[in-house]
């Protein structure tokens, strides 16, 4: 498998954890980490970076990695990018930056890789109700977002309209993804940062990775092409 970690994509093998170095990446931001990624239906990875000394600092970027190992900047000036996801079938793209309270819809080409035509697909407050961290698709089109700081994770309609609320026993959900032998299981990773012993006490699953069975058939994610 690939992994992206500070300075650039890497190969991993799970069984040995040996890794070897494909392409370094911001070898001039030393201060940034890789943060959200995913593939597309043709392999390409798609990755954002963020500061990694203060968070929010908006010296993120995001990438697109080819299967070739082409590195492309596709834009710059985040805080935290996030909510990386495709529609079904493939046209939409859906992304973020957690600082800036909205999460932008794209016309999406997958046999070009390019995007076009921004519009704000659906309006948070991170300081209030939590901020849109990693996302999960549906067969539907339906849109799961994990809100980190807001105990939930959201099922948004192809409209941005909000379908239901999963309420968590963590405050930090980051990321889910379906799974299981019917693709009806979310399985969401969440953190513990930041957190006072009493909060912890409070919320005993801070960190542990989380499933939750719905009544909803995900869409699987892609593999990296290269």
């Amino acid at each position: 498998m690939v992994v992206v970690l500070e300075d650039g994509l890497y190969a991993c093998d799970p069984s040995s954890g040996a890794l070897d170095l494909l392409v370094p990446l911001e070898a001039d931001e030393p201060e940034n980490r890789a943060n959200d990624g995913k593939c597309d239906a043709a392999g390409r990875l798609w990755v954002g970076t963020m500061n990694l000394i203060q968070e929010g600092r908006p010296t993120g970027n995001f990438y697109r990695i080819d299967p070739d190992l082409t590195v492309t900047k596709i834009g710059s000036g985040f805080g935290i990018p996030n909510g990386l996801a495709w529609s079904p079938d493939d046209k939409v793209m859906l992304h973020t930056d957690t600082c800036a309270n909205v999460v932008w819809r794209y016309e999406f080409d997958p046999a070009t890789g390019q995007r076009r035509a921004e519009q704000p697909f659906f309006h948070f407050d991170a300081a209030a109700t939590g901020g849109v961290d990693g996302a999960a698709m549906d067969a539907k089109g339906g849109y799961w977002p994990a809100l980190y700081g807001g105990w939930k994770l959201l099922r948004l309609l192809s409209d941005g309209t909000v379908d239901r609320e999963i309420s968590l026993p963590v405050s930090q959900p980051t990321m889910a993804a379906f799974g299981g032998a019917e693709m009806t299981t979310l399985f969401i990773t969440s953190a513990y940062q930041n957190l006072t012993d009493r909060d912890l006490r409070a919320q005993p699953l801070a960190g542990c990775l989380l499933a939750v069975e719905t009544d909803v058939v995900g869409h699987p994610v892609h593999a990296f092409g290269g």
